[in-house]
């Protein structure tokens, strides 16, 4: 992917951020390609940090008590994945396996806290953006365990 195919994605993913935050952010990442089949995150190993995939498609896996694997979404790029671990320090909570070749780029949590330490605004903004992501997530599960419950007037 080209530099200005990078910046494009990113500021896709980055509304509300000028171009030089953007560019700030960018210049804090670090590109990486996955294969189709191989995975980007594996549940209960230590986050990687925040990633930005922004070519190719994903899905997302939690393994039951049984061990089996449960698709819980099929994401296509633009978007982030790692977002929980970012802002916890908890291990990745599921899965995720490259569906086609993908290309992303990391903002490892080492770089992220440098960046915050330093006051980046763009740091505090894109935590303001993944805030909204997860709860744009969240509404989605509760949608989902409605459907599936049938109490649609909780």
């Amino acid at each position: 992917m080209h530099a200005s195919a990078i910046r494009q994605g990113l500021q896709s993913l980055l509304r509300g951020l000028t171009l030089q935050q953007v560019e700030q952010l960018a210049q804090a990442l670090v590109g990486q390609k996955t294969a189709a089949g191989h995975a980007l995150i594996d549940e209960g190993d230590r986050p990687r940090g925040l990633m930005f995939l922004l070519q190719g498609s994903v899905e997302i896996f939690k393994h039951g008590p049984d061990g089996q694997r449960q698709s819980l979404a099929k994401v296509d790029a633009p978007t982030l994945l790692g977002e929980m671990s970012l802002i916890t320090d908890r291990p990745s909570s599921a899965t995720v396996i490259a569906l086609s070749d993908c290309e992303l780029q990391l903002l490892t949590k080492a770089q992220f806290q440098r960046l915050i330490a330093s006051d980046n605004i763009a740091a505090y903004k894109l935590v303001v953006i993944v805030a909204g992501v997860l709860a744009e997530r969240l509404a989605k599960l509760d949608r989902q365990i409605l459907e599936l419950t049938g109490h649609w007037n909780l």
